[in-house]
């Protein structure tokens, strides 16, 4: 089977590979493709493309969108759109001032609480997007916390001391804007959500797939979400959800995987044509 991981991190967002190194690695593990799928940004792309003709590994493009949805996390995974869309460039550019802010606020909360962290510390992990991981690696680093489960556990998790509610997006946005922008759109880890039901308000607005495949589903769960995937007409998909060494580690790139199939039913699926 030809191997391709559609959910891999670079430095762009929180990932400690840069482009050019994830998709090295990918060769080296031998995924015919793979999908950048930064948070809530498009700038690692352009590198990972041209390293991609260098190694000979086809670069899917990916964004991962996060949104909330009855106060849980959901993100949804765009595929092969339009990355000179406005709306999702002006999406994006928001998300961006609001993860600034919001740092500002939970920097403040962790000090008046007694947590010895600065915002310079965590902008030095970041070298893209920054997000609470990048918290949670100054704080594994200073000796606060063992990990990144107790990172979220003690600190950054929602109600926690550190926590800061993010921007509002929907996921029902989230979708609309990929589907809007010529793209196919996922959810990613829809284990993780537990809230099946939303999946009959996002169908109709062109939903695409679901990665039942992924390193926090057990096989029951991928079981169970292949079947739902089957029941509403959507695609399969999965991937390791790589990030590179540290906190967030899941997994080796490609210990999650799909059949290259997969890869070309995304670039069918995607009315923008603009990367083929």
């Amino acid at each position: 089977m030809q191997k391709a991981d559609l959910h891999a991190h670079t430095t762009a967002s929180d990932g400690t590979f840069s482009p050019r190194e994830l998709v090295a690695l990918a060769k080296r593990n031998g995924l015919r493709a793979v999908a950048i799928t930064d948070h809530d940004t498009t700038n690692g792309l352009l590198e990972a493309i041209a390293a991609g003709k260098e190694f000979g590994v086809e670069v899917v493009p990916g964004i991962e969108l996060s949104t909330t949805f009855e106060g849980k996390e959901v993100h949804v995974l765009g595929y092969y759109y339009d990355p000179t869309d406005e709306e999702l460039i002006a999406l994006t550019d928001r998300m961006r001032e609001d993860r600034l802010n919001r740092l500002d606020k939970m920097i403040a909360r962790l000090q008046e609480g007694g947590i010895a962290i600065t915002k310079e510390e965590v902008l030095a992990e970041a070298q893209g997007a920054v997000g609470r991981p990048h918290i949670a690696r100054v704080l594994i680093r200073k000796g606060y916390v063992q990990d990144l489960p107790e990172a979220f556990d003690r600190y950054l998790g929602a109600g926690k001391l550190g926590y800061v509610p993010r921007l509002k997006v929907t996921p029902e946005d989230a979708v609309r804007l990929i589907v809007q922008a010529g793209g196919s759109p996922v959810v990613a880890h829809p284990g993780l959500v537990g809230k099946d039901y939303l999946f009959d308000t996002l169908v109709p607005l062109g939903l695409v797939g679901l990665e039942a495949h992924h390193p926090d589903h057990p096989l029951e769960k991928r079981d169970h979400y292949e079947q739902l995937a089957s029941q509403h007409g959507l695609l399969v998909t999965g991937g390791s959800d790589f990030h590179g060494a540290g906190a967030e580690h899941r997994g080796e790139l490609g210990s999650v995987h799909v059949s290259y199939d997969v890869v070309e039913a995304l670039q069918k699926h995607a009315t923008y044509k603009g990367w083929s």
